[in-house]
């Protein structure tokens, strides 16, 4: 089993003004190191975010449309919500990487379905033999790990939480936008400058527009993060609270049923759910995200069947 190493990774990208200045804007304003907490040798690392933490959930309609967001997705983020987390959390330092996943597979016999929409030469593609161990989507066990239908990662979640005596779950979305946003005030967590977004996360950038040339994208980050697919997880720079990859890599599912906008987001952090619901927000954006998908504030739709090579999972549970 591989081990799980958080120290980042040397990538072909300069480190500019951008970086070093966001570096020395969170040496300043960070109160403290992030409280980590491993329930098991090989269990996800989760950063603890203490109670009371508040924030405006969602976006401004002028954001995302400036960010190249169609009107409709830029619309459902909003109205934004004046949210103050009622409890404290822990939530997963990195996205569960295929190694994580590999053990549960491993000792319970789960098995999981294959099929996974991948991107190819011909666009977006169903891959019949696809599954989250495939090496076309990332080449060793610390990456993520990705093409997981929801029934599969709360499977992992349940057999987790047998596991550590704790109760795993998925984060809500106004836990996952709070702890990605790490009391930024920009529409990125690190800033606008996308010359130095390759610093920062795996998207839509030079690597990608070399396995993309026929993706109908006007907009790619000037940089080269150096994955055309996913990366592995920590291979970029940390916000504010230590989390990685919250920005890029696969898109992450949370605990929310989609609705249109917040109006209904409950004001306590807790995740917003209906009887019966169809799609799940998924929030971060992916290694094919354009700019605008990975700001904190976007937040896309996905059926619970749904099987991606850009979407995958980090883990919450709550801190006593």
């Amino acid at each position: 089993m591989a081990t799980l190493n958080i120290a980042p990774v040397n990538r072909p990208t300069r480190l500019g003004f951008a970086v070093f200045a966001y570096m020395l804007l969170n040496a300043a304003s960070a109160s403290a190191e992030p409280v980590i907490v491993r329930d098991c040798e090989s269990c996800p690392e989760l950063v603890v975010i203490p109670a009371g933490g508040s924030f405006v959930m969602g976006a401004e309609d002028a954001e995302g449309l400036a960010w190249g967001m169609p009107e409709a997705l830029a619309a459902n983020e909003q109205p934004v919500a004046a949210i103050t987390i009622a409890h404290s959390y822990a939530i997963g330092r990195t996205e569960v990487t295929r190694a994580q996943f590999a053990e549960f597979v491993d000792e319970t016999g789960f098995t999981t379905m294959k099929g996974c929409s991948h991107l190819t030469d011909w666009g977006w593609q169903m891959q019949p033999e696809f599954t989250w161990r495939d090496n076309s989507i990332g080449d060793s066990d610390d990456h993520p790990a990705p093409c997981l239908r929801r029934a599969e990662i709360l499977a992992y979640l349940d057999w987790l939480s047998v596991r550590t005596g704790h109760a795993y779950r998925l984060p809500s979305e106004a836990e996952w936008e709070y702890a990605a946003r790490a009391n930024s005030k920009f529409a990125a967590f690190w800033g606008e400058d996308w010359t130095q977004a390759c610093a920062f996360q795996n998207g839509a950038d030079r690597s990608f527009a070399e396995v993309a040339a026929d993706i109908p994208y006007d907009q790619f980050a000037d940089c080269d993060d150096g994955y055309a697919f996913t990366a592995p997880v920590a291979s970029f720079e940390p916000n504010a609270f230590g989390l990685y990859d919250v920005a890029g890599n696969v898109s992450e599912l949370t605990a929310d049923c989609y609705a249109l906008g917040h109006a209904d987001a409950p004001r306590d952090g807790t995740p917003y759910l209906e009887p019966s619901c169809r799609t799940w927000v998924v929030k971060g954006g992916s290694w094919a995200g354009f700019p605008g998908l990975l700001r904190v504030a976007t937040r896309l739709p996905i059926f619970a069947t749904t099987a991606g090579s850009g979407f995958g999972f980090r883990v919450a549970r709550d801190v006593d």
